[in-house]
């Protein structure tokens, strides 16, 4: 039995572990215990994956680590197969996981999850959600739970905060007219007004605008 990471060719056994598990129905989770992969995404992300293999090379657990932005990180598609439950390999799976993270620079691994008793056993912490940038929801709208019996939590590794990151409320060059729409008009603010936009943008510069806009505003 050891770790590796994935290969093209381990995909279709990927994808069988994975689906199976998704397509369990029981009394506490009636829609399944993780999200369906398709063999599209799996090539697609196969460098993601570390898997578990036996002697005879038959693929027996799998997790992903997804770069998802700066210095965040999501762990997902962790199985492992029934044979082998209880027995440490979704830990060492995990573990690997981390590791990897470490390499890459990831300051902060999260997962979504409705295990969060085993999660919390490898080190995870609960979080907000709401901490966590909309993006990595993109998933959720495949979830048949998606918005009417959602029982997932966020947590990330060792409790991390995720960068906050700022979006504007409308492109710099966007036109005076849908400026004025907004009410944004550049320069019509005394200086301390706390900046406007749904996650504290000032509504005029994008993230890392260069030091001349800023000074213009």
């Amino acid at each position: 039995m050891q770790l590796r990471k994935a290969k093209n060719s381990d995909v279709p056994q990927i994808r069988a572990l994975i689906n199976e598990m998704a397509a369990r129905t029981d009394e506490d989770h009636k829609h399944g215990h993780m999200l369906s992969r398709s063999l599209t995404e799996l090539y697609e992300h196969i460098r993601d994956y570390t898997v578990l293999v036996g002697d005879d090379e038959r693929i027996l657990g799998c997790c992903a680590l997804q770069s998802s932005w700066d210095g965040l990180a999501e762990l997902k598609a962790l199985a492992v197969d029934d044979s082998l439950q209880g027995q440490g390999f979704g830990r060492k799976l995990v573990e690997a996981a981390i590791s990897e993270a470490e390499v890459l620079g990831i300051d902060c691994v999260f997962t979504l999850t409705n295990k969060h008793q085993f999660f919390e056993k490898v080190g995870f912490q609960v979080i907000d959600m709401r901490l966590l940038p909309q993006r990595v929801w993109s998933e959720c709208t495949s979830c048949p739970k998606f918005m009417v019996a959602c029982d997932e939590v966020a947590m990330t590794f060792g409790g991390a905060q995720p960068k906050q990151t700022f979006i504007p409320v409308i492109g710099v060059n966007a036109n005076p007219a849908a400026k004025a729409a907004l009410g944004l008009v550049p320069g019509g603010k005394p200086p301390g007004t706390p900046h406007s936009g749904p996650m504290n943008s000032n509504g005029f510069h994008p993230p890392f605008a260069p030091r001349e806009l800023e000074e213009k505003a």
